[in-house]
Formats: structure tokens, C-alpha cells, sequence
């Protein structure tokens, strides 16, 4: 199983109607071929050590070979793309377990 973590840092003015809309826009990834399990969602820690980032996204993929496919696919770069304004930063973490 590869993981793949992602974390956003929005820009302040990123309102919170944005922020659900950001996590929806996300969510459209789920389907995509390779993924064993998908989860997206805004940050709700009362610990604070969110260091500002706001939505996290963790992808299971099969394989790294799905990672790979997963990362120039159309539908990643157009996901991405509809949403990359609103990011003031990211965070990405891949590994194999």
C-alpha cells in the first residue's frame, strides 16, 4: 500500500463556503482507477498544531505504480487546478507500508 498525504494552507481569505467547496472538489478523486481508499476533510484538531493547514487528504493507492499514474492524470491536474488559488501552501508526503 502507497499513502499519499496531502496538506493545504489556505489563503486568508479564503472564505468558509470555499473551504467545503475545496473539500467536495477533492473528493471527486475517489473514483479514480488504483485508489483502495480515499478520505479529504477540514482540519477540526483542538490541539493546535495545524501550523495554519486547513484540509488534509490521505489516497491509498494499490501500488506505486498507480501513485505515478495518479499524479499526470488529467483528472488530478484538472482537480488541482480548479482549486490552486485558494492555496497559500502544501504539504506532500508519499510512503510505502
Amino acid at each position: 500500500m502507497v499513502e499519499h498525504l496531502v496538506l493545504f494552507k489556505l489563503k486568508e481569505e479564503t472564505t468558509e463556503e470555499e473551504k467545503l467547496h475545496i473539500v467536495e472538489t477533492l473528493k471527486q478523486l475517489s473514483g479514480m482507477d488504483g485508489i483502495a481508499a480515499f478520505s479529504a476533510g477540514l482540519n477540526h484538531s483542538q490541539e493546535g498544531k495545524s501550523q495554519g493547514f486547513e484540509v488534509g487528504m490521505r489516497i491509498g493507492f494499490h501500488t506505486r505504480e498507480a501513485l505515478d499514474a495518479y499524479l499526470p492524470h488529467p483528472m488530478h491536474t484538472s482537480t488541482v487546478d480548479k482549486i490552486r488559488r485558494h492555496f497559500a501552501d502544501v504539504i506532500v508526503l508519499d510512503y510505502t507500508w
